[in-house]
C-alpha cells in the first residue's frame, strides 16, 4: 500500500532578496560615490579657487608694494620742495590755491602708498609695535586738524566729544594716528555737505573705546558682512577714491593694537565705527612684536602706571664681576625705565644730575655711561667734557640719550667724544642691542691694544703708532707709563699691583679697573701675558734655555713657567720650540 504523498511548496523571495533589489543596491552604492567623488571634487576646486585667489590677491599686493616703492622718492621729491615753494616763495592767490591742491593730492598717493606698504608689512608678519605712553585726546585732536580744510569746503561739522583734556594710554602712536585717519577719511567720503562727524572717547574698565559717527549715506547689511575684506569698497563714485584696503588696514592695526573694532550703520542715517582699545601696558605682556619706547614726561600727568624703582635683588658680591653702566637722568621715570631693562645683564648705577653723574663716575669707574642732555645743576654736554678732560676716566664709552634731535645738537654731542646718539623716544632692544656692539668693539679694541703692546722685540724701542678708535690720548700716556715700568720689572718676581699703583700715582682700586677697561684683562693677566709674550720672543731668538727664559721673565719655578706658558700660547715651551725648528 503507498502511504507517500507530494506537497509541493513555492517560497517567493522578499524584494530586497530579489535581482532587481540587488541592482538597485549597486545604483544607490554607485549614486552615493558619485555624490562623494563630486563634492570632494568640489571642495578640491573651491580650494584651488581659492588658492588661485590668494595667490592673485598676492601678485597684485606684490605689484602695488613693488609700485609704491618706487614712488615713494618721487613723490617724496615732490612734496618737499612743493611745502619749500608754498611756504617761502612770493606767490599770487591763485598760484599758491593750485599748488595747495597739487600738494594736497600728492600728500594722499603718498599715504596710499604707506597703507599699501604697512599692509603688506602685515601680511608678511613683519610689523612690530613700538608701546609708548600717547596722550590719545591730543593725537585724535591732531587727525581732525588734518581735515579742518575738507570739513571748511564741505561745510561738514568736525567735533571731539569727552570730558578729557588729555588721557595717556600705553599703546603705538603711528597705528592709534592711522586707525583714526583711515575712519575719519571715510566717514568724509560718504557725508554729505552740511552734516556733521563726532569722535566720542570714552573709558570702559581697562579700554578706552573710541567711536567715529558720521551722518552720511549708511551701509546695508550685505556690505556690513564684508566690509573688513580686501579690496572691498563701498560704491565709491570717481570723486570719492579709495583703495580698497583702508579697513582692512584699520582692521589689521586695530589687531594688533590688541583691540576690537565694530560697525553700526543705517541706511540714510549714518554709520559708527566704535574701536576699543587697551589702556595698560600689561596687554602687550606676551606680545613678540613689542619694543617698548619711552621718552621725558611727567609721570603724574596719565593714567598709565610709571615703572618701579628697581630693588637691588642681587648681593653686592655678586654685582662686583659684572659690567658696570651708570645711568645719568633726571627724570626718575627714565630712570626707572633704564635699570629695569638694563639690570639683568649689568651693574646699574644711577645719578640725577651731571654733577653727581661725574663724581659716580670717578668713584665707580663705570664701564659705560648713558646720559641725557638736558639736566639741572649740570648738564650732560658740561659733564661729558670733565669726563674727557679727566685722564682717569676719559676712557669710558658714553651713550647720550636725548629728546633734542636736530641735527647741530648731535655734533655738539659727537664733538665731545661720544660713541653714539640716541633720540626719545627709542627702543628698548635697539639701546641693549647697541650698548652691547659697544661693549664688543671695545673688546676687540682691548685685544688689539694688548697684542701691540706685548708682540714686539725685546731690542725694539717703546713705539705706539696711530692711537685706534676710541683709545684716547690720556690712555695712551697711561700705557706708556705702565709698559715703561713693566720694561724696568720684567725680571722681578715680586712685581704687584700696588707698585704699579704707585708709579702711575692712583690708587690701587682705580689702577685695576683703568687698567682692564682699556686692555680688557686685570693685571695680573696683563702681566703674566706680557711676561710669556717676552718669553716667546727669548725663545725665538735661541740664546737662552728654557730656565733662564723664566727667571728672565719674573717666574721663579721653571715649572709654574710651563703652565703658564701653555695656558696662554696653547702648547708647551718644548712644543713651540719644536714647531718653531719645522
Amino acid at each position: 500500500m503507498d502511504n507517500t504523498r507530494c506537497l509541493k511548496l513555492v517560497v517567493h523571495p522578499y524584494f530586497y532578496e530579489t535581482a532587481w533589489a540587488w541592482g538597485l543596491y549597486a545604483l544607490a552604492v554607485i549614486f552615493v560615490i558619485g555624490i562623494v567623488v563630486y563634492i570632494l571634487f568640489y571642495i578640491y576646486r573651491l580650494r584651488h579657487n581659492i588658492t588661485v585667489e590668494q595667490q592673485l590677491a598676492d601678485i597684485k599686493l606684490r605689484f602695488f608694494t613693488d609700485i609704491s616703492h618706487e614712488l615713494r622718492t618721487p613723490l617724496t621729491l615732490i612734496t618737499s620742495p612743493l611745502s619749500e615753494v608754498i611756504s617761502h616763495e612770493n606767490l599770487s592767490g591763485k598760484a599758491r590755491s593750485n599748488l595747495q591742491i597739487v600738494e594736497k593730492n600728492a600728500q594722499r598717493m603718498l599715504r596710499m602708498m604707506n597703507q599699501i606698504l604697512d599692509f603688506r608689512k602685515i601680511q608678511k608678519g613683519k610689523m612690530k609695535i613700538f608701546l609708548e605712553r600717547v596722550n590719545i585726546i591730543e593725537s585724535l585732536r591732531s587727525v581732525l586738524d588734518s581735515f579742518s580744510s575738507l570739513a571748511f569746503d564741505k561745510h561738514i561739522t568736525v567735533s571731539v566729544d569727552t570730558e578729557m583734556s588729555d588721557w595717556y594710554i600705553w599703546t603705538d602712536s603711528d597705528k592709534f594716528d592711522k586707525i583714526f585717519f583711515n575712519l575719519v577719511s571715510n566717514a568724509f567720503k560718504y557725508t554729505p555737505d552740511g552734516k556733521s562727524i563726532t569722535v566720542r572717547v570714552r573709558r570702559e574698565g581697562e579700554y578706552a573705546v573710541i567711536s567715529v559717527e558720521d551722518q552720511g549715506i549708511g551701509i546695508d547689511n550685505a556690505s556690513l558682512r564684508t566690509i573688513f575684506q580686501r579690496f572691498e569698497t563701498l560704491g565709491t563714485s570717481a570723486s570719492q577714491p579709495s583703495s580698497g584696503i583702508g579697513l582692512l588696514l584699520v582692521k589689521d592695526l586695530v589687531d594688533m593694537l590688541h583691540g576690537t573694532i565694530r560697525v553700526e550703520s543705517r541706511v540714510g542715517e549714518g554709520s559708527k565705527f566704535v574701536v576699543s582699545v587697551p589702556v595698560n601696558q600689561n596687554a602687550f605682556q606676551n606680545d613678540r612684536r613689542v619694543e617698548l619706547l619711552l621718552e621725558d614726561g611727567d609721570a603724574e600727568s596719565g593714567t598709565a602706571e610709571p615703572f618701579p624703582e628697581a630693588e637691588p635683588e642681587k648681593e653686592q658680591d655678586e654685582q662686583e664681576d659684572m659690567t658696570a653702566v651708570l645711568i645719568v637722568e633726571d627724570n626718575a621715570e627714565m630712570r626707572a625705565f633704564l635699570t629695569n631693562i638694563l639690570s639683568d645683564e649689568y651693574k646699574v648705577l644711577v645719578a640725577e644730575n651731571g654733577e653727581q653723574g661725574l663724581k659716580m663716575a670717578r668713584e665707580e669707574l663705570p664701564d659705560m655711561i648713558l646720559t641725557d642732555v638736558m639736566m639741572p645743576v649740570m648738564d650732560g654736554l658740561d659733564m661729558i667734557r670733565h669726563l674727557k678732560e679727566d685722564a682717569d676716566i676719559c676712557h669710558i664709552p658714553i651713550i647720550v640719550l636725548s629728546a633734542k634731535s636736530s641735527l647741530d645738537d648731535r655734533i655738539a654731542a659727537l664733538d665731545e667724544g661720544i660713541d653714539d646718539y640716541i633720540t626719545k623716544p627709542f627702543s628698548a632692544n635697539y639701546l641693549k642691542a647697541r650698548i652691547v656692539q659697544l661693549f664688543r668693539q671695545r673688546k676687540r679694541l682691548q685685544e688689539a691694544f694688548l697684542s701691540r703692546l706685548s708682540d714686539r722685540k725685546e731690542e725694539a724701542p717703546m713705539q705706539f703708532g696711530p692711537a685706534q678708535p676710541k683709545v684716547m690720548d690720556m690712555d695712551q700716556a697711561f700705557m706708556q707709563k705702565v709698559m715703561s715700568f713693566m720694561e724696568e720689572n720684567m725680571d722681578n718676581p715680586e712685581l704687584e699691583i700696588d707698585d704699579f699703583a704707585s708709579h702711575t700715582g692712583m690708587s690701587r682700586t682705580l689702577f685695576y679697573r683703568k687698567l682692564k677697561s682699556i686692555v680688557g684683562v686685570t693685571p695680573v693677566e696683563f702681566v703674566r701675558e706680557i711676561r710669556i709674550k717676552r718669553a716667546v720672543q727669548l725663545m725665538d731668538s735661541s740664546a737662552y734655555n728654557f730656565s733662564q727664559i723664566a727667571y728672565m721673565t719674573g717666574f721663579t719655578d721653571p715649572k709654574y713657567f710651563g703652565k703658564c706658558f701653555k695656558k696662554i700660547m696653547g702648547v708647551t715651551p718644548s712644543q713651540y720650540k719644536v714647531s718653531k725648528k719645522e
